[in-house]
Formats: C-alpha cells, sequence, structure tokens
C-alpha cells in the first residue's frame, strides 16, 4: 500500500488531521469496496487505521491501559453507531422487499393468490380438470385401476373363476374335504390310531377295572351283612334290635315292677278315685254338689229377677199403651203429635243456639201451608240464616214417596235448603225406614212415648244442619271440610240404623224373657241327668281296670 500525504486546510478540532489516500493494496481495496462510497467507507478505512496504528503500537510497547480503555470505548461507540446505521438500513431494505411482496394492492403475493383462487382461476381449473367429468383425470385413472376392465375388479368378481370368491370357494372346500377326511378318519374302527379305536380301548380297560372293584365291593358287603361273625356290623346292630325290644316289652308289661304301664295304671288307679270322690253327690263338700248348689241358687235368683222384670215391663207397656189408646181416640191426635215434637225441636234449637218457629196453618211463599216448624241457623253457626223446613206426620198408611214429594214442595214454600219429615211409629207404613236421607231430604220415625227415639230427630237436625253447611261450601270452606261433613252424615246414618236394630233386639229379649224362665228349669234337669250319666262312666271305667 502505498501512501502519499499532503497538507489541506486545517479543520476546526485541533486534534483533527486530513489525509489524502491512494490505496494500491489489493486485499485493503477489496475490504473497502465492500462498503459503500462516501461516509461508510471513510469511516471504515478510519476504524482499519487506528486498529492498524493501535497494533503498531501495542508491538513497540507503548499502548497503556488507559489508552486502550479509550480506545475501547471509542471503538465500541464507533461499532454501535455502525450497526444502528447498518440495522436501520436492513429494515429500510426489508421493509421495502416485504412491501412489494405482501402489499394488498401492488404486492405480488395477494395478486397471485387472486389469480389461483378466483372464480375460473388456475386451481379451479386444475382441479376441473383432474376432477371434474368422466374425462378428468382422476375418472381416468380409477377407470383404470378398479373399473370393470381392472385387474381389482377381475379379481374380486364373484363370477370370475380366477378372482377371489373363486379361490376363496376352492381354498374352503379343500380345507372341509381334509377336515372331512380326518373326522371320518378318527370315527373309523378300522384304523387302530383312530380317536374311537382308543377310546373303546379304554372304555374296556376301565370297564374290567370296574368289575374288579365292584366285585371286591360286593364281597365287602356280604361280609358286613353275614350273621357267621359276631363283630359283623349286621350282627351287631340285630343284637341292638333284640336289646331295645327286650326293653321295650319290659316297660309295656303289668307284670313288670317300673314298668311305664305300670305306673300309668297306678296313676289311672288314683285318677280314678279322685274323680269319683269329686263328681259323687253323696258327698256335701265335693266340687259337684258345691256346683249343684250354686247352679240351683243362681237359677232361682234368676228366676225371681225375671219374674220382677216381667211384672215391671207388662205394667210399663200396659200404661203406653192406655195412653197411646186415649191419643188416638182424641180428635187432635195430629195435633198433639205436632206439639210434642215442636217442644222437642225447641228444645235441640236453644241447644244449638238456633231459632225454630211454628208455621203451621201459615202460607208460605206458594200460598200453601205445607211445612209445620222452620229451623233457622243462629249466627254463631257455620251458616248463619241457614233455613230447615220440618213437616210433622201422624198419618196411618203414609208412604216414604208422599214424604219426599211433600219436602220438595215445602222447601220451596218455606225457601229453605233442607228439609227434614218428623213421622210417627205406630203411622209408618211396613219397610219406611227409623232414619234415611235423601239428597236434601231427611225421613225420621218417632215415637213420643219412648223417650230413646228422641236421639233419632237430634241426630235428623244435626245431619240437615251439616248439609246446609255444605251447601254454602262456595263461601271460603275448603273441600276437606265438605267430604268431613259428607262422612260425619254418612256415620250418623249407620249409627241410628245400629240403634233402632238394638231398640228391636231389646223387644225381642223382654219377650224372651219368660222364655228364659220356663227353660232354666229344663236346664237344671238336664244338668243332674248328665251328673248321674258321668257318674255311671266314671264307675265303669273303675270296674273295667279291676278286671
Amino acid at each position: 500500500m502505498n501512501c502519499a500525504t499532503q497538507s489541506l486546510p486545517q479543520p476546526a478540532n485541533a486534534n483533527a488531521l486530513c489525509l489524502v489516500l491512494s490505496i494500491t493494496d489489493p486485499e485493503v481495496t477489496r475490504a473497502l469496496e465492500q462498503h459503500e462510497e462516501g461516509p461508510p467507507r471513510d469511516a471504515y478505512a478510519k476504524q482499519a487505521l487506528r486498529l492498524g496504528i493501535l497494533a503498531f503500537q501495542q508491538t513497540a510497547g507503548a499502548l497503556d491501559a488507559e489508552t486502550v480503555q479509550r480506545e475501547g470505548e471509542r471503538l465500541l461507540g464507533s461499532v454501535r453507531e455502525a450497526l444502528n446505521e447498518h440495522t436501520s438500513q436492513t429494515s429500510s431494505s426489508i421493509a421495502r422487499l416485504l412491501g412489494g411482496y405482501l402489499d394488498p394492492a401492488t404486492g405480488s403475493l395477494p395478486q397471485r393468490l387472486e389469480r389461483l383462487t378466483k372464480r375460473d382461476g388456475e386451481i379451479e381449473s386444475l382441479l376441473a380438470k383432474h376432477l371434474d367429468g368422466d374425462r378428468s383425470t382422476i375418472a381416468e385413472t380409477l377407470a383404470r385401476k378398479v373399473g370393470e376392465e381392472s385387474a381389482l375388479f377381475k379379481l374380486l368378481s364373484p363370477s370370475s373363476a380366477d378372482g377371489l370368491a373363486g379361490t376363496v370357494t376352492r381354498a374352503i372346500e379343500e380345507a372341509l374335504r381334509v377336515q372331512r377326511d380326518e373326522v371320518l378318519r378318527q370315527f373309523s374302527l378300522n384304523d387302530a390310531d383312530s380317536a374311537l379305536s382308543r377310546l373303546a380301548r379304554e372304555i374296556a380297560q376301565a370297564n374290567s377295572k370296574l368289575r374288579g372293584e365292584v366285585a371286591a365291593d360286593v364281597a365287602e358287603v356280604k361280609s358286613a351283612l353275614s350273621f357267621e361273625n359276631d363283630q359283623t356290623p349286621m350282627s351287631r346292630f340285630v343284637l341292638r334290635v333284640e336289646k331295645a325290644q327286650r326293653s321295650v316289652l319290659d316297660q309295656l308289661s303289668l307284670d313288670c315292677e317300673g314298668s311305664a304301664v305300670r305306673r300309668l295304671s297306678l296313676a289311672l288307679d288314683d285318677t280314678c278315685a279322685t274323680v269319683r270322690r269329686s263328681l259323687t253327690l253323696d258327698d256335701k263338700g265335693s266340687p259337684l254338689s258345691l256346683l249343684r248348689q250354686e247352679l240351683i241358687g243362681a237359677v232361682a235368683s234368676f228366676t225371681e229377677s225375671n219374674a220382677q222384670f216381667q211384672a215391671d215391663v207388662r205394667t210399663t207397656l200396659a200404661t203406653f199403651r192406655v195412653r197411646r189408646e186415649e191419643a188416638a181416640r182424641g180428635s187432635l191426635h195430629g195435633h198433639a203429635f205436632e206439639d210434642a215434637a215442636g217442644e222437642l225441636l225447641q228444645q235441640e234449637a236453644r241447644r244449638l243456639g238456633d231459632v225454630c218457629d211454628r208455621l203451621s196453618g201459615t202460607p208460605g211463599r206458594d200460598g200453601r201451608k205445607t211445612g209445620d216448624y222452620v229451623l233457622i241457623l243462629g249466627p254463631e253457626s257455620a251458616a248463619p240464616g241457614g233455613r230447615i223446613v220440618c213437616e210433622c206426620k201422624a198419618q196411618k198408611g203414609y208412604t216414604e214417596a208422599d214424604a219426599l214429594e211433600e219436602l220438595v214442595v215445602a222447601r220451596k214454600n218455606r225457601a229453605a235448603e233442607v228439609g227434614v219429615l218428623i213421622l210417627a211409629r205406630e203411622s209408618a207404613s211396613p219397610g219406611f225406614e227409623p232414619f234415611r236421607r235423601v239428597g236434601m231430604d231427611l225421613l225420621v220415625i218417632w215415637d213420643e212415648s219412648d223417650a230413646t227415639t228422641d236421639v233419632y230427630v237430634k241426630a235428623a237436625v244435626s245431619v240437615a244442619r251439616a248439609l246446609v253447611i255444605q251447601k254454602q261450601s262456595d263461601l271460603g270452606r275448603s273441600s276437606a271440610d265438605v267430604v268431613e261433613i259428607e262422612q260425619c252424615i254418612r256415620s250418623v246414618e249407620g249409627l241410628v240404623a245400629a240403634v233402632d236394630s238394638m231398640a228391636h233386639d231389646a223387644q225381642i229379649v223382654i219377650k224372651r224373657g219368660t222364655r228364659i224362665g220356663k227353660t232354666s228349669n229344663r236346664v237344671r234337669e238336664r244338668l243332674a241327668e248328665e251328673v248321674e250319666r258321668l257318674m255311671g262312666v266314671v264307675e265303669g271305667m273303675g270296674r273295667g281296670k279291676g278286671e
């Protein structure tokens, strides 16, 4: 490298030195030409010159630590500036290059993609060429590879003799033939090595062994059942049976002192003696004598009380009969029954907090006089203002149909929700029930001379009030309450029927009281006969035992 220096005007920095260099060394020239002419090349040449000078100084031993640090910092600053400038230039170049490729408006890549993906573009044309139609590449390839003329189709055709189906069929038939021949050979007795031949030989051997074992077992059983030896099981069993038989005979013999039959006989003797002493009437202290005395006393007491009861009943019935006949002969019998029923209704209304009005003979809404009494439910009841009409009848031959028809008229005439008909017992026709409910009407039989029938009228009033409450259930009362009311009404009907049945049974008891008194004497006589018969049987047992 040749170097020539020339003096130039001094720069502003006093330490600066201007040089004009002419480089002829090829290696240095190539290194400088790699940088752009101008400031970049000058900066690179300055750095190279500085490094060379520092290298010479280091070689000469004149480079100290401070100079190295200072120069290192300056070198790093220069390198940093060069790297920043190079990075900026590189980023600009890359941005320009990528913009030319990726810009949405002018970039070559979006335009190329548009040409490839647009309708009738290159990709669509290529796919249509290879995939669309019978003349496409894929159609021709499939026809050639798997079509009717292809080797695969001929191989899989069931009608082709050289195809897969034919080959498999022939292979299966051959395998079945081989298996059939092998099975026939195994079940043939002509072949000594066949399975059937081996099985027959094994069965024969096992049968021979079994015969030997059975013969040994039979001999052993025969020996065990033999009576020739006293130690065999059968001999010991026979000895035990004979010993047990002798023991049983001893227990069942009367000659043996301690046998069970002898003890049983003694116990029967003692029992017969005790029974004879207890069932004799000769001894006043025997249980049978005491029982006889108590029965005689009880029957006498019952006869006396029954006679007194019959007398009281006859007196009471005669009084009732006289009163009933006098009332029936009177011209105001119907009014008397109506008044008596009214008194009972008044009492029940006062007890329940209701109002009972007598309307007999007073025309009602329809101008009729039907309806003798009206019960108006009080303000404390569940249905204040509810109305119940009561009709009282003491008319012979009055039927249920007549009663129901008259109650319909009475409810309408008196503006009532429920109707109650009170019928005299002697006026009730056969089959007229003592208490019956038909819809919103109640039919009840009452006997003014029998206080026990008052409960029928009271029950009818209670049921009628419940029906009024049930009819007004839409005023805030729940369906559960209505169902409970209906159940209570049905219970009252059943109880009234039960009470009437009990009253009927009581009358039957009164009628049969006399019959019981007459029967008691026959029972006493029959009891004495049975006691005598029992004594005879016991004495017969004692005589049989003595024999």
